[in-house]
């Protein structure tokens, strides 16, 4: 059976489960059907996933790889099922909350362990991501945060994803598949392992200054880099830091944080879309032409975030919930620093982009906020699913060298967000007045 064919089958199953079980639970004799049959019950599906991923290495070893690899699939996917009857039919329990990421645990664990003895995956990375995911498992006992955490159930999708991307390259040779995108994939699920056990053990009221540590050290890797002219590396450090960013702020909304992480998280947005930023254009600029011309254009840009994060904090409340006065400092650093990389052989098109990138952080267009006004309305499964693919990708392009489609798509993605971001109706407002 060819990859492709289980690739199909597979997103059949996803898609036929989803319509199947969104559709049930919301019909009233579904909604009964469902409560009244203990087997459809969420840790009733909990207990039979349990055995499986034993019976997935069975499979592997001794029947066919199609088949175990199918077989893995459908019972990950009915992780998506319990949690959807929990949620619907009112049958969530404080043991389904530690019995499902446990059964998790059983439905991968097993497959860790034997692509890791065929050398396949890395032993120190196994032992990394084991003592983080059982120390997890093993915190619900004497924590009260029992259910997994978004970090936790990334962690299991992108790992999810691993597993079957390696059965797929035993089943038939994919070229874009490789030790390199193996071992960064691996190394991803483990960082995201760690996170969701890190974040377990910690009071709440840390979660927004841990994830902004994360983006202040970004910056501080970034820098380093493109000291050392090591761009494309610099910005994807970058790149990687704005999801701690957006992450950083809705966490401190819903838990809280300390006295001063307002003000270090300004100070990690300086390091890591101020100065990192500036020392990208700088060396790409001054690699090309008159190193006066780069020293200008970098603090032109410097000192427009500087500005921009200013005025941000001395205009708190000015502006309604979730609209920001002026184009934010992370779209702005990826507007300045893509072009940097895309146009790399072309000085003046990277000073014109820079150029309207501070023009934009410093006026007064109202923009909306990605992560209070566009990002809460996705559905959860496409966050989910937009986090994986992006994670991916980046391992993806980094693996493979191949950064063309990295650059061009982060440098659209930053473009259309300017566009169609703006806040429009202040202008009718304006207009009116």
């Amino acid at each position: 059976m060819s990859s492709l064919l289980i690739t199909i089958i597979i997103l059949l199953m996803l898609l036929l489960e989803r319509i199947l079980i969104l559709q049930t639970v919301k019909n009233p004799r579904g909604y009964a059907y469902i409560r009244n049959c203990c087997l459809l019950h969420p840790n009733s599906i909990s207990f039979m996933r349990i055995p499986q991923g034993i019976v997935s290495v069975v499979l592997w070893i001794y029947v066919d790889y199609s088949l175990a690899t199918l077989w893995f699939a459908f019972w990950m996917i009915t992780d998506l099922t319990d949690g959807t009857i929990a949620r619907h039919c009112k049958l969530e329990t404080d043991m389904g909350k530690g019995l499902d990421p446990f059964s998790d645990k059983c439905m991968y664990l097993p497959l860790l362990f034997m692509f890791s003895y065929q050398g396949i995956l890395s032993w120190h990375f196994t032992i990394i991501f084991i003592l983080c995911d059982i120390g997890g498992q093993a915190s619900r006992l004497f924590i009260s945060k029992t259910a997994a955490n978004s970090f936790g159930k990334a962690k299991t999708a992108l790992l999810t994803f691993l597993l079957i991307v390696i059965a797929f390259s035993h089943i038939n040779t994919l070229p874009f598949v490789g030790t390199n995108l193996i071992y960064a994939l691996y190394f991803s699920c483990c960082f995201l392992a760690f996170l969701s056990f890190y974040c377990k053990i910690i009071p709440a009221i840390w979660y927004a200054n841990s994830l902004t540590a994360l983006n202040f050290f970004c910056g501080l890797a970034a820098i380093y880099y493109a000291f050392h002219t090591k761009i494309v590396t610099s910005l994807i450090l970058i790149f990687v830091g704005q999801f701690f960013d957006l992450l950083d702020g809705r966490v401190a909304r819903k838990y809280g944080s300390t006295k001063y992480g307002a003000l270090f998280d300004d100070i990690a947005d300086g390091t890591s879309f101020g100065v990192a930023v500036a020392f990208i254009l700088f060396r790409s600029i001054s690699s090309v032409i008159n190193i006066y011309w780069a020293v200008i254009v970098s603090l032109v840009y410097l000192i427009s975030v500087i500005f921009r994060l200013y005025r941000f904090l001395s205009s708190k409340g000015k502006t309604p919930e979730g609209i920001f006065l002026g184009l934010p400092s992370p779209a702005g650093a990826m507007l300045a620093g893509t072009s940097a990389i895309l146009f790399v052989d072309n000085p003046s098109m990277i000073i014109l982009f820079t150029i309207i990138s501070s023009f934009l952080m410093i006026s007064t267009i109202q923009y909306k906020h990605f992560g209070r006004k566009i990002w809460p309305k996705l559905p959860n499964a496409l966050k989910l699913v937009s986090f994986i693919s992006i994670l991916v990708f980046i391992n993806f392009s980094i693996s493979n060298k191949n950064l063309l489609y990295f650059k061009l798509i982060c440098f659209s993605s930053i473009t259309l967000y300017i566009l169609l971001a703006i806040n429009y109706s202040s202008f009718s407002k304006k207009t009116l007045k």
